[in-house]
C-alpha cells in the first residue's frame, strides 16, 4: 500500500508533463540583437564622420574663412577692419642735440636719444561729413574698390611729453632759408632774408617739449605770410601805427576774449565723451601753423591730428580676394605726383597696411604703400615667428630697399630708387639709407618743399658717412628694423612695425 501526502507532488511526474526548454541567454534576445545592430552601424557612422573631419575639416573650415574675408558691406570682416581688435599704438622718440653751440662752430654734433612717447592712435575711417551727413567712406558699386578718408586720433598714454624739453632744429627758420637759397642776390634775397633771421626765434637749433615739437609750440615766423586775427595786437616789440585811439577794444577787453577763446578750446579738445564718427570734428582740424589766441603755433604733426587725411582708394576683395587692399588711387590720383613723372616710383599700388590678401607665401615679394614715407616699399619674407600660438612670416625690407641706385657698394645699390633722384628739378641725392622729402613736401607756399629726409631709426643700414658725422647713435636689428608678421593663410597681420 503507497502512501500519498496531501500537497506534495511527485517530481518525475512533473518532468514527464512539462516539455523541456533549453536555456537561454540575455544575447540570444532579437531586441538586444536590433540594438547590437544600431550601435555598430552608428560607431561605423561616427569613424566615417571623424575620418572625414580630420581629412576634410580643415580645408572646409578655411574655405568658409577665405569667403568672409572681404570687406563686404555689414560683413563682420569690415567691422574688424573699422575698428581692429587690436588697439594701435604710436611709439615716438626724438633726439637731444646735447651741444649746439659747438655744432654752431663746425663741432661735431652728439646726441641723446629720448623717449618713449607712447601714444594710442585711433583711426576713424567712416566718419560723417558733417555738411552733407555722408559718410568718408564709400563703396564703387559698379566696381571692385572702396574709398575711405581716414581721420585719426593720438593719445598720450606714457611718457612726460609735455615736459620733456629737447634742443632740435628749426624746421621754420630752415625752410624759410631753404626756400631763398637759390634766390639771385638782390633786394628781394635780403628782405626775405631779413625776415627769416628776426621774426621768431631766428636760430638754427630751439628748445622746445616733445609734444610742442609734435603738435604745437609758438614761433611767429610760419605766420608771417597769414592774415592776423582782428582784435589781436600787434606783436610783441611791434606798433601798430593804424591803431584808433578811441579803439573800442581795450586791454581787459582783450583779456576777456583770449580768455574765452582759450575756454572754448578747452572744451571742445578735452571732451571725453565725443563720438569719433559722428563728432563735428571739422571746426577741430588743424592747419600746420596758424593763430591762436594771436600767437602763432607750429608743430610738426599738428595737421595730422584730427584732420581729416586724404582719400585712399583700394580693392576690398568681393570681385577678386587676391587684390584685396590694394592701393589703386591716393588723393584721387593713380600717381603719386612727387617723384620722376611716368616711373615706376611715381605709380600708385601697393598694399593697404591695414588689410592682407590671403594666401602669403614665403616666396612673395609684400609691396606695400606708406603715404608718411611718401612711397611704396618691398619687403621680403625673413622668418616664421610665432604670436600666442600663431604661427606668422615675418616680411622686412631688403638691406638695399633705401639704397642709392649709384651705391658703391653692390650690396646697398638700388638701381630701382633712380626715379626718387630729383635731380634735374634741383633737389639733392641723399646716399643710401636716406631719402630726400623735399619731393613730396612741395607746396604753393613752399615750391621747393621743406627741408625733410627719412630714414631708419639711428641710421640702420644707411651709409657709414651718415653715422660717423655724429655721435650718439647706435643701429640694432632688432630695435630698429621694420617688419609685418601675418598669419599667411587668412593674411591676418598680427605686429606691423613700420619704423623711420
Amino acid at each position: 500500500m503507497r502512501s500519498h501526502i496531501h500537497g506534495a507532488t511527485d517530481f518525475n511526474m512533473e518532468k514527464k508533463l512539462v516539455p523541456h526548454r533549453r536555456q537561454e541567454g540575455c544575447c540570444q534576445s532579437i531586441h538586444t540583437r536590433n540594438c547590437f545592430l544600431a550601435t555598430g552601424i552608428l560607431g561605423c557612422l561616427v569613424i566615417i564622420l571623424g575620418l572625414l573631419v580630420l581629412t576634410m575639416g580643415p580645408s572646409f573650415l578655411s574655405s568658409m574663412i577665405l569667403k568672409s574675408l572681404a570687406l563686404s558691406p555689414d560683413s563682420a570682416r569690415l567691422a574688424s577692419w573699422l575698428v581692429p581688435p587690436v588697439q594701435a599704438h604710436m611709439t615716438a622718440y626724438a633726439f637731444n642735440l646735447t651741444n649746439p653751440e659747438e655744432v654752431m662752430k663746425g663741432g661735431k654734433p652728439v646726441l641723446q636719444e629720448v623717449g618713449p612717447f607712447v601714444y594710442k592712435a585711433v583711426t576713424v575711417k567712416d566718419s560723417l561729413d558733417m555738411d552733407t551727413g555722408d559718410p568718408n567712406m564709400k563703396f564703387d558699386s559698379m566696381g571692385s574698390t572702396i574709398t575711405y578718408r581716414p581721420r585719426k586720433f593720438y593719445y598720450l598714454v606714457s611718457g612726460s611729453a609735455d615736459t620733456t624739453y629737447i634742443t632740435v632744429p628749426n624746421i621754420p627758420f630752415l625752410t624759410g632759408l631753404s626756400s631763398i637759397r637759390k634766390l639771385d642776390e638782390g633786394m628781394t634775397k635780403s628782405l626775405k632774408s631779413k625776415v627769416i633771421m628776426t621774426t621768431g626765434f631766428g636760430k638754427p637749433f630751439i628748445n622746445v617739449s616733445f609734444s610742442g615739437l609734435l603738435w604745437g609750440y609758438n614761433d611767429e615766423l610760419p605766420c608771417f605770410s597769414l592774415a592776423r586775427p582782428d582784435g589781436c595786437p600787434p606783436p610783441e616789440g611791434e606798433i601798430d601805427i593804424f591803431a584808433e585811439e578811441d579803439d573800442e577794444w581795450g586791454e581787459d577787453d582783450w583779456k576777456r576774449k583770449k580768455r574765452a577763446a582759450g575756454r572754448y578750446k578747452r572744451e571742445t579738445e578735452e571732451g571725453k565723451d565725443t563720438d569719433l564718427k559722428t563728432g563735428d570734428f571739422a571746426s577741430l582740424q588743424k592747419p600746420k601753423a596758424e593763430y591762436v589766441d594771436c600767437k602763432c603755433e607750429w608743430g610738426l604733426f599738428r595737421d595730422r591730428n584730427v584732420t581729416l587725411r586724404k582719400p585712399v582708394k583700394m580693392h576690398h576683395g568681393m570681385a577678386d580676394l587676391s587684390k584685396k587692399g590694394w592701393v589703386e588711387e591716393f588723393d584721387s590720383a593713380k600717381t603719386m605726383n612727387w617723384w620722376q613723372p611716368g616711373s615706376t616710383c611715381d605709380k600708385l599700388g601697393g598694399q593697404d597696411g591695414a588689410t592682407l590678401p590671403p594666401g602669403i607665401l614665403k616666396t612673395d615679394a609684400m609691396d606695400m604703400f606708406i603715404s608718411l614715407m611718401c612711397r611704396r616699399i618691398n619687403l621680403e619674407y625673413e622668418k616664421d615667428v610665432e604670436h600666442m600660438g600663431l604661427t606668422s612670416y615675418r616680411f622686412i625690407p631688403p638691406a638695399n630697399a633705401m639704397g642709392s641706385h649709384d651705391d658703391t657698394d653692390p650690396k646697398a645699390r638700388n638701381p630701382a630708387n633712380s626715379c626718387y633722384c630729383m635731380k634735374d628739378q634741383g633737389f639733392s641725392c641723399l646716399k643710401s639709407g636716406v631719402l630726400n622729402m623735399e619731393p613730396c613736401k612741395r607746396s604753393p607756399a613752399l615750391p621747393k618743399g621743406a627741408p625733410i629726409a627719412l630714414s631708419y631709426p639711428h641710421f640702420y643700414q644707411a651709409d657709414p658717412s651718415f653715422l660717423s658725422a655724429v655721435s650718439g647713435l647706435s643701429p640694432d636689428k632688432e630695435k630698429h628694423q621694420f617688419y609685418v608678421d601675418v598669419v599667411p593663410q587668412f593674411g591676418f597681420p598680427l605686429a606691423i612695425r613700420p619704423r623711420f
